[in-house]
């Protein structure tokens, strides 16, 4: 195991909840990025045997599907078998309370609205630790979601 894995395993205690960021997925489906051994790491070694159970925003899957849409049907097919893989992945949905959230937290820390959704799914569903790859996350949600964990994959590698 690497220096970088066995920090991101002290980074996500077993059984402590996560939310991944959009970053992070897709640094996992692109295998090319720094981080992506990291995110291969979380989801096959961490997510897939329930070592942390994880969830993803609906607008996480909403942007994944951005670029395998316009890139054709193969893309498309490895965006979608990432989805369906991982079984247990939860998916967030942006309710009435995640939109409020979401918009306390834009009012707040300036974050583009799909961050501050994505920020508002990991408060609303409680889980532990927001995971991303977006270096400016934690000192920007700190202030206004405290209690939020935010961990970030780049910093790990």
């Amino acid at each position: 195991m690497s220096p970088a894995e066995d920090r991101l395993r002290e980074a996500l205690p077993a059984g402590h909840s996560l939310l991944v960021d959009t970053s992070v997925v897709l640094s996992y489906i692109g295998g090319a990025e720094p981080t992506s051994d990291l995110a291969r790491q979380l989801f096959d070694a961490f997510t897939a045997t329930g070592r942390n159970p994880t969830a993803i925003s609906t607008v996480t899957v909403g942007e994944i599907l951005v670029r395998p849409f316009r890139s054709g049907e193969a893309a498309l097919a490895t965006a979608e078998g990432f989805l369906r893989y991982f079984g247990d992945l939860r998916l967030i949905e942006v309710t009435y309370a995640v939109a409020r959230e979401a918009a306390r937290i834009r009012a707040e820390t300036d974050l583009a609205m799909p961050d501050a959704l994505i920020a508002a799914s990991a408060a609303i569903a409680d889980v532990d630790v927001l995971v991303t790859n977006d270096r400016d996350r934690p000192g920007r949600l700190r202030p206004t979601l405290p209690d939020l964990r935010v961990v970030v994959l780049a910093d790990l590698a």
